[in-house]
């Protein structure tokens, strides 16, 4: 059986679940923690991947060559950044893209900077500098999606991660993204998951619980990431009884 792939950067988003895991193996991938085990004995590992694009990418191209996952599930904190998302609310990734990958306009000194004006680009070689979207695999989305009333502390929502390395903090920006490009939270990893995962042609689905949101005045709570833990868990238990089926 191919295992399930578990990504998560921090170790207050991974704790709970490798505490979980049965018959549990430590070991370093390039410096990154792995873990091998079972869930209601199916095979499942797990990849701290630490935090940002270049940790999430590197660590989890390594968790991919040693594990051989069926799928992958990345499971974290995000910034929730609409009215509509609160403090421990989950978003389900079906869409993520680089909010750092830009092409600012020509300014000459003196004229400033406005990140509002900066235009999203993808750039490939060889291929036309565009914005590029991922989606999450829609399949592994809608089977977290049925199970969304066993998670009692907030709702579960599907929406669009912005990801990239920074914390906006800018309600006007934060506003942008959201009324230009739809993004409900924003990460550090989604978007390398989904692209390294599209590489190897593996499903995945990023899975996120706000930990915080500036338009609200909701403060930040890294802690609430043991309650994405605990509803993930539960997932695993029921993903595992139909996978071993």
């Amino acid at each position: 059986m191919k295992p399930i792939l578990i990504a998560g950067a921090l170790k207050s988003e991974t704790d709970f679940l490798i505490s979980k895991m049965e018959k549990r193996k430590e070991s370093k991938l390039g410096g990154y923690d792995f873990y091998e085990g079972k869930i209601n004995g199916y095979p499942v590992c797990l990849i701290k991947t630490e935090v940002g694009l270049v940790n999430a990418a590197s660590s989890l191209s390594l968790a991919i060559e040693k594990c051989k996952p069926a799928f992958i599930l990345n499971e974290g904190t995000a910034g929730g950044i609409t009215p509509k998302h609160h403090k421990k609310d989950i978003i389900l990734g079906k869409e993520t893209f680089n909010i750092m990958a830009c092409r600012t306009p020509y300014k000459e000194i003196g004229e400033g900077s406005n990140s509002l004006d900066w235009e999203y680009r993808t750039f490939i070689d060889g291929g036309t500098y565009q914005r590029i979207v991922y989606c999450g695999n829609d399949e592994i989305m809608k089977f977290i999606y049925t199970l969304r009333n066993e998670y009692k502390n907030g709702k579960v929502y599907k929406g669009v991660i912005g990801s990239g390395d920074v914390w906006n903090r800018e309600k006007d920006k934060l506003k942008f993204l959201n009324e230009k490009f739809k993004v409900d939270c924003e990460d550090m990893e989604s978007v390398a998951i989904y692209a390294v995962a599209k590489n190897f042609d593996i499903p995945a689905i990023s899975a996120k619980i706000m930990s915080d949101n500036e338009l609200l005045g909701e403060e930040y709570e890294p802690e609430v990431a043991s309650d994405l833990q605990v509803f993930i868990y539960e997932v695993l238990l029921k993903m595992a009884e139909n996978l071993k089926d």
